[in-house]
């Protein structure tokens, strides 16, 4: 394992014999460090059986790794000041720890426990369903965070993208020691893995801590997913809530198309902050909504441009009709001004991003894994420098027309509302 220049400050990079990836980025001055390790898989990677199993996963290795306990696991790093965390979502799994320079042996040993050498014990594999059992219950009860699962099924038909993250009790419970361990083996493979340590921490100790606990044995290649299409659906889910949860989305572009940039500000000044146009028309000027954005995704093959909205029920079709009201006429007439707004708030993001040390590893990680390489801060402002008006009318008219999924969970609508509703969204 030997280290070589990444092109972007002084960071670099060494692979594994195993094919796993690792990214040294030092920061002078700092006497903390930020561990992220990236592993492309997550919930799409998931057979219908199989929905939920990515997030079971990332919660059952913390129920006991190498030898320690799940109480083991917490203490070790929070004894010595540390904090370590995961996540899942559709294409990524992530485990972070940040600490003192002084942890990061240990961080990068219990780190590769969870990944490479969980226990899996059935005992706690039947407790921890009942707790991810409460987590969806959770999710379902909170009728903003269910709505976008209810979105994910209406863009993406029968793809595994159109399935929640958390699973359902039901795809959850046939899971075994066995058949989860095999599943794990399978989805934190090392050549799908990067591993990158930000902060002030030098090279030889990160590439000693690597490896002492991440030289395990290559595993086969995972079986290549089924591409992702936009399929785009209408979802009405009737519940006795206060609000209407309005949300609309249209097929946007994937993580490697040229128009990433021009999308991403078509986006910020629809809907991306208090000065963006969906904001001030349909809560300053109009009242219809208090809360009120618009988003961009992307994933490998395919991406969306999405809006949300909570609304009284009797201004849902008010406010349907305003948003593409307004989607249409920043379309038309994309303002100067805006555009370099939109512009500043993002370049903005991208050096407080470049100036933290776990956005940085998850940057650089994620960069990596992605594009296998990274990109300086020069690189992406030019090309964000580079969008016009003309790319934001273009993109706008290809998104707009490329069709719209929704996804509306609230109280039943009068008859006359509905129609509007529905004839608005069509």
């Amino acid at each position: 394992m030997s280290f070589t220049p990444l092109g972007v400050g002084n960071a670099s990079v060494a692979t594994l014999s195993n094919g796993l990836r690792v990214v040294h980025d030092p920061i002078p001055g700092l006497h903390t460090f930020a561990l992220t390790a990236i592993i492309h898989g997550g919930a799409r990677y998931e057979a219908p059986h199989q929905s939920g199993w990515a997030h079971l996963s990332e919660h059952m290795v913390f129920k006991g790794a190498g030898g320690r306990s799940a109480r083991e696991l917490a203490e070790v790093i929070e004894h010595r000041g540390g904090t370590i965390n995961a996540s899942t979502g559709y294409e990524h799994t992530r485990f972070e720890v940040r600490g003192m320079a002084e942890l990061l042996p240990l961080a990068v040993e219990v780190v590769g426990d969870l990944m490479f050498r969980p226990a899996l014990e059935a005992e706690e594999l039947e407790r921890e369903k009942k707790v991810i059992e409460q987590e969806i219950s959770e999710a379902f009860d909170a009728p903003d965070d269910h709505v976008f699962d209810l979105l994910q099924e209406a863009c993406f038909g029968d793809h595994s993208l159109s399935r929640p993250i958390l699973g359902t009790p039901q795809s959850l419970a046939p899971a075994r020691s066995d058949t989860l361990r095999a599943y794990i083996e399978g989805l934190y493979n090392p050549a799908d893995i990067v591993l990158c340590v930000s902060g002030g921490v030098e090279a030889a100790g990160v590439q000693a801590a690597v490896e002492a606990h991440m030289e395990v044995p290559a595993r086969p290649a995972r079986e290549a997913d089924t591409a992702a299409r936009f399929v785009p659906r209408h979802i009405r889910h009737v519940r006795k809530v206060e609000q209407t949860h309005l949300t609309l989305a249209f097929e946007g572009v994937n993580r490697f198309n040229d128009d990433l940039f021009a999308l991403k500000l078509f986006g910020e000044i629809l809907g991306g902050g208090m000065a963006s146009r969906l904001f001030q028309e349909a809560r300053e000027d109009r009242g219809l909504a208090y809360s009120i954005d618009a988003w961009t995704t992307q994933f490998r093959d395919t991406g969306m441009l999405g809006i949300y909205a909570g609304c009284a029920p009797k201004d849902a079709a008010d406010l349907s009709e305003l948003i593409v009201s307004v989607m249409r006429g920043l379309i038309d007439k994309p303002l100067e001004s805006e555009l370099e707004r939109a512009k500043a708030q993002y370049t903005t993001s991208l050096y407080l991003n470049d100036e933290n040390a776990a956005q940085r590893a998850n940057t650089l990680g994620g960069q990596v894994l992605t594009y296998d390489r990274a990109f300086t801060l020069s690189e992406q402002v030019t090309r964000l420098e580079a969008v016009t008006l003309d790319d934001l009318r273009r993109v706008g008219e290809r998104t707009l027309h490329a069709g719209v999924a929704t996804a509306i969970l609230g109280p039943a609508l009068k008859s006359d509302l509905q129609k509007r509703l529905e004839a608005t969204l069509a």
